[in-house]
């Protein structure tokens, strides 16, 4: 485990492995590097990969020592690449970890072997909601909380009240509570609020997989269209169409890489032997 600083600010990262190319993961703002704890015995054999929290969640400072925002996040993680001594890295992002991998892939395409993403694009209306929820749930009931929410969101109906379901949604809740102050939440959450990757998904020239799942709350309510699974895909292929498509067929959302993390993991390590070629 290291530190490194940045604009008054200790970022923790760890970097694990030493086979291979190395493959950056950025998962959403609660998880964090969590996110991927499963995929790690899959990876390890083929990748070396860093693991980094980013200001404000986790490990790293949660001092406002500047606002919080997607740019001053990418620096931080441009910053931790220099410390670890990686001029070039695959990123595997997803949830609100998206706007991160992107707009790096976009900003510094120099250091991005190739992009492994979920495909978010905008803070849409149905987007803001999601936030303001999530903040007056943490705010009010306690980041815990947030857990059930996400997991009645983002995993499949059909497991979301089994014996599984309750499992990962606890294994959340752990990791929520470690990952989350309550204090900097609102901040955290406003870095997204108005948050639009048009511009950078146009900009990605490094190769591009679309990894998510098909089944989750999101794609069975009207009112969520814009999250859905068809309405993500849609409008990102509107943007960029040169990707390879893989879908985690009954996986929710972005916690396919929880549930189904050795299905994810070797679809993401044959990407990569496809194009390091």
């Amino acid at each position: 485990m290291s530190n490194t600083r940045r604009n008054g600010s200790n970022l923790w990262y760890e970097v694990t492995g030493d086979k291979g190319s190395a493959i950056t993961m950025i998962g959403g703002f609660a998880l964090v590097d969590d996110q991927f704890e499963f995929c790690n015995q899959y990876l390890l054999p083929h990748h070396k990969l860093l693991h980094w929290h980013y200001r404000g969640v986790g490990k790293s400072d949660w001092s406002m020592t500047e606002p919080y925002s997607v740019e001053g996040w990418v620096d931080d993680l441009a910053a931790i690449l220099d410390d670890a001594g990686i001029d070039k890295t695959s990123i595997w992002c997803t949830s609100t970890g998206t706007s991160i991998g992107v707009r790096f892939a976009s900003k510094y395409p120099e250091r991005v072997n190739a992009l492994i993403t979920y495909p978010w694009i905008r803070a849409d209306q149905t987007w803001k909601n999601i936030f303001t929820a999530s903040y007056h749930v943490g705010s009010v009931f306690g980041v815990d909380q947030l857990s059930r929410m996400f997991a009645g969101v983002v995993l499949p109906p059909d497991l979301l009240y089994s014996a599984d379901g309750i499992k990962y949604e606890q294994w959340a809740k752990i990791r929520y509570v470690a990952n989350l102050n309550p204090t900097t939440l609102e901040n955290v959450i406003a870095a997204y609020s108005n948050l639009d990757l048009t511009s950078d998904i146009k900009n990605i020239s490094c190769p591009t997989m679309l990894l998510m799942g098909n089944d989750s709350a999101l794609n069975s309510d009207s009112n969520l269209e814009s999250a859905s699974y068809e309405g993500l895909l849609s409008d990102f292929l509107d943007l960029k169409d040169d990707v390879e498509i893989v879908t985690i067929e009954g996986a929710g959302s972005t916690y396919c890489m929880i549930t189904r993390p050795e299905e994810c993991s070797m679809a993401v390590v044959s990407y990569l032997k496809n194009i390091e070629k």
